[in-house]
């Protein structure tokens, strides 16, 4: 039987972080400063909320395979 492999693939994890990179990157790059800011303003105001701080304290707190 193959031997099953479960800990933190590099290559996976640094090929996405390159991925969201280049995304960043090109979105700094090619989209106007002022449509941006049209885009991100609520989103930020989203971030804001209490709702949103209890979410993401929520999430922080999860760990994978918790439950086995």
């Amino acid at each position: 039987m193959a031997e099953e492999n479960k800990g933190i693939n590099y290559t996976r994890l640094a090929l996405g972080a390159g991925l969201l990179a280049a995304a960043a990157v090109s979105i700094a790059v090619f989209v106007p400063r002022r449509r941006l800011a049209l885009v991100t303003e609520p989103l930020a105001n989203l971030a804001k909320l209490p709702l949103a701080a209890a979410v993401t304290t929520w999430a922080v707190r999860l760990r994978p395979f918790d439950e086995f």
